[in-house]
């Protein structure tokens, strides 16, 4: 490893050269962005922001992200570096400050005719994400590039056949300047391409296959485990694991059908008793959708058996995921009816969810869907329902009104608070435009349940200037709090204030925020209560 970790930093010094070649730089041209996150601490014994490192003394985290790209179309070829940046920071492990500064990406692609490689840092997918999902989260600390070689080659007319091997990225070294990886090799090969059967009818198959190999403390920590157990209850540990899945694309006029199924070998993972056994694991995941003017409709469903995919089974939570299973429940993106989201499960998860938008007349559209998950017994994990009326019959003004229920268990999913949430969450939107540059837009939601934190009502007022300016206010007011989750009734306000100019945006707000779980894409993580200030810059260039 440490042989390795040196040819990075050599490979690094190497780029940098390459990219600074006055040959090159007359010929390409440089790209990058800055992204700059700034949380300033105030302590509130009352909400639960208190009793961390950050509320006690540290009182302000910075994270950053810069990065600067070089593209040379003429020579096809591309590069580019990342300087990370992370000041007491509070995102990877919420309540335990993090520094680090270093390269956190850097990468070199040239194309020659039909093929393309990649060296250094890279993201990818492979079909839906489900054997190989390669990413960057930073709203949850996730950023799971692999390090190491990616050939992509076309071929025929619509063919593309991809392979890799590498390692996974980790995180900076703690007052270090240097990645740490996760030290199993991953290895990954993946085809898809496309079929035009005639004028209405195609087909978009593929399929891939990813393999995992356990470094040797990996294995030790995984054997020792294993030899405490009693004799029934161990086995002989793999080093490799396999998994497969085979997808298609099914486009017939309106109706587009997606489906894939992916299956893994045997390896150790963690029960649900959070004990190592010996299992495969297995995902199907389907999409049914039908389009016309004015009206759509789509079906999705999955089940998900034993499929925990990652750099090792040592890993928990977000650390070292391979592998990305997509949800099946509706994302929600307005404050209160977002409270609740089931996050993918990897063990045992039956979902199925099914949507419909109609638009009966210009300016008014019907949203309703239904989701639902379970578990192999059929016992009711999560459910929604939810329906909205979007309403733009004028260019002054445009709304939306609608209202969700949700069965949520909370011990299930949280492993707190009431065995079943029940939540009933009606909203009104309102946008008016007072004139061509200035606009205003209003929010109204309420949530009614008898559990976790009670009843809570969300109002928000933003003001804008296009596309310089905009100011917002909003207070979510706990006014029936459920003891002994909430006891006292409580406003968590947020004033923001943001300004854009040309590429560059700075926005500054007040926070008093709820403890609680934040998701994207069906991944989450608990997000624990904030009162303070936050600073926020992008800027690209």
């Amino acid at each position: 490893m440490y042989v390795f970790v040196r040819f990075m930093r050599h490979f690094s010094i190497i780029l940098l050269f390459v990219i600074a070649s006055p040959l090159l730089f007359a010929q390409g041209s440089f790209s990058g962005g800055l992204e700059l996150n700034s949380e300033f601490y105030q302590r509130d014994t009352s909400i639960g922001a208190s009793n961390t490192p950050h509320y006690n003394n540290l009182l302000s985290s910075t994270d950053a992200w810069l990065n600067l790209d070089y593209r040379n179309y003429k020579h096809q070829l591309e590069a580019g570096i990342r300087l990370d940046v992370f000041n007491n920071s509070n995102l990877h492990d919420p309540g335990t400050p993090y520094t680090a500064l270093g390269i956190g990406r850097f990468y070199l692609r040239k194309t020659f005719n039909n093929l393309t490689i990649t060296g250094g840092y890279f993201y990818d997918q492979f079909g839906s994400g489900i054997t190989f999902r390669s990413y960057q989260d930073r709203a949850l600390g996730i950023d799971n590039a692999t390090l190491g070689l990616h050939l992509e080659y076309d071929f025929l007319k619509n063919w593309t056949v991809k392979a890799f091997t590498g390692m996974q990225k980790n995180r900076l070294k703690p007052f270090r300047s240097f990645v740490s990886l996760y030290n199993p090799i991953i290895k990954g090969l993946n085809a898809e391409g496309s079929i035009t059967l005639s004028e209405d009818i195609s087909l978009l198959p593929g399929g891939s296959v990813v393999n995992r190999t356990l470094d040797q403390n990996s294995m030790n920590f995984i054997v020792n485990t294993i030899e405490s157990y009693d004799e029934e209850d161990r086995f002989v540990p793999k080093y490799n694991t396999f998994a497969y899945s085979l997808y298609n694309r099914l486009n017939i006029g309106n109706v587009s059908w997606y489906i894939e199924g992916a299956r893994k070998t045997s390896e150790a993972i963690y029960n649900a008793d959070q004990k190592l056994v010996n299992r495969p694991g297995s995902v199907v995941y389907s999409t049914l959708t039908y389009s016309q003017r004015g009206l759509g409709a789509g079906l999705k469903f999955k089940r998900t058996e034993d499929f925990v995919f990652r750099t090792s089974p040592n890993e928990k939570l977000l650390d070292g995921m391979i592998s990305y299973v997509p949800p099946v429940s509706k994302q929600n993106s307005l404050r209160l009816p977002a409270r609740y989201v089931a996050a993918t499960q990897e063990l045992e998860e039956l979902a199925g969810s099914g949507n419909i938008t109609y638009t009966p007349k210009k300016g008014y559209t019907i949203n309703a869907a239904y989701s639902e998950v379970r578990a192999f017994d059929y016992e009711e994990l999560f459910r929604e329902i939810y329906a909205d009326l979007e309403l733009n019959t004028s260019r002054k003004w445009k709304g939306l009104i609608g209202g969700q229920y949700i069965d949520y268990d909370q011990v299930f999913y949280e492993g707190k608070g009431a065995s079943m949430v029940h939540a009933f969450s009606p909203f009104l939107e309102f946008n008016y435009n007072i004139d061509r540059r200035k606009s205003i837009r209003m929010e109204f939601q309420q949530q009614f349940t008898e559990q976790d934190y009670g009843d809570w009502v969300y109002g928000l007022v933003e003001f804008s200037i296009a596309p310089y300016f905009t100011v917002s206010v909003s207070d979510m007011y706990n006014y029936d709090p459920n003891p002994p989750t909430s006891t006292e009734k409580q406003h968590y306000y947020s004033f923001t204030t943001s300004f854009v100019y040309q590429r560059h945006r700075l926005s500054l707000s007040y926070t008093k925020q709820v403890e609680g779980v934040i998701c994207t894409g069906g991944v989450c993580r608990y997000e624990p209560a904030f009162n303070g200030f936050k600073l926020r810059l992008t800027s690209s260039f």
